[in-house]
């Protein structure tokens, strides 16, 4: 081996050393303590001597982001070191967390109590028309729905036994009207006491409702009353009552109620069945509220309310006057108030009202 050979491997044998001995010591070295920032700094973000380009340099950047200095921020935050809370404003949170309700606008209405009925349409004045003698009915002259004149001809009746002669009794109309019904047909055999044909007027109708007896004490003539009908969907006719049972019928414990209507209208025809809504009870230019915002608390009724923060607040109330959807505020509110219809709320919830709530329109 030669002389520059020998230097060649000394030279790699020392670079080799130098190479190890570099990756020994950063394995070795100690980190950075978590007391000095991101970039090797000390607490209280001084930089080391020598630094003071980048020192400045980064207070300027700072104030131009609008940032206060270290003073004012301590006297602003009123934490040393101007350090921020990050809180956001209160109001800015309370509109953040804000509930989204329904609410309505406290004004005077009229609130009814109703009693929901059936009812059947039939004749003010209907006649039952009899023979004067027992017999077989040998003709039927008139149908049912066929206009009658006083002493007309219903029908034919033969009264002979066997034996006798034939011979026709003629059964006439008491009264003028309209054949409401013919219980019984040619061939039959009547006596003095059954009913030929049933005869009243369709231009004086009346609706036989049977009001429960719970109900007796606010039954009065003149009661107003809202009756529909199936061939006349969506449409309500108004009528009152004329006149009440004196008696309860003992086997459904139920009153006989007779209703007349407001106006007569030629759609309304004897035999219909009918849908009454029978107003027992109503109070006008009070206070009224859904149902629905009335909420039970510790036993007490009680409503939300919105104030003028836009936070729900509970109110205890006194109801009066109650239906299927509304009820009456005896006491706790007053006109303009607007309590919360919907929303899930307890007292102290910022809330919003939903676009076209009742409370916007009112």
């Amino acid at each position: 081996m030669n002389k520059g050979d020998m230097i060649a491997k000394v030279i790699v044998i020392i670079l080799i050393a130098v190479f190890l001995g570099v990756a020994a010591f950063n394995m070795l070295a100690p980190k950075t303590s978590p007391a000095m920032g991101t970039a090797g700094m000390p607490p209280g973000g001084s930089a080391p001597a020598g630094t003071g380009r980048g020192t400045a340099s980064g207070s300027a950047e700072n104030t131009a982001r609008g940032a206060p200095a270290d003073g004012q921020g301590a006297a602003q935050t009123g934490r040393p070191g101007g350090q921020s809370t990050g809180a956001a404003p209160s109001g800015g949170r309370q509109t953040a967390n804000a509930i989204t309700v329904s609410a309505k606008t406290v004004r005077p209405e009229t609130i009814r109590q109703v009693v929901k009925l059936n009812g059947d349409v039939s004749s003010q004045s209907e006649v039952n028309v009899m023979p004067d003698t027992s017999g077989k009915i040998m003709r039927m002259v008139k149908n049912l729905g066929d206009t009658v004149r006083r002493s007309e001809v219903i029908a034919y009746i033969d009264p002979s036994r066997a034996g006798q002669s034939y011979s026709e009794n003629p059964v006439t109309s008491p009264v003028a009207g309209t054949i409401t019904s013919l219980p019984v047909t040619t061939g039959d055999t009547v006596s003095s006491s059954t009913v030929i044909a049933v005869i009243g007027s369709l231009d004086n109708l009346k609706i036989t409702i049977y009001v429960a007896e719970k109900y007796s004490a606010y039954l009065r003539r003149g009661l107003p009353a809202i009756v529909s009908f199936a061939s006349a969907p969506g449409e309500e006719f108004a009528a009152y009552v004329s006149s009440i049972s004196p008696v309860v019928n003992n086997k459904n414990r139920t009153i006989e109620t007779t209703l007349l209507l407001d106006k007569r209208d030629g759609r309304i025809k004897q035999g219909m069945f009918s849908s009454v809504h029978l107003v027992i009870r109503e109070e006008n230019n009070t206070l009224v509220i859904p149902r629905s915002a009335v909420k039970n608390y510790n036993g007490d009724s009680t409503v939300y309310i919105i104030d003028e923060n836009s936070v729900a607040r509970r109110v205890p109330v006194t109801l009066g006057l109650t239906n299927d959807s509304d009820a009456r505020i005896v006491s706790g509110l007053k006109e303009g108030d607007r309590v919360i219809t919907a929303g899930s709320i307890t007292d102290g919830s910022p809330v919003r009202i939903a676009a076209g709530s009742s409370s916007t329109t009112n």
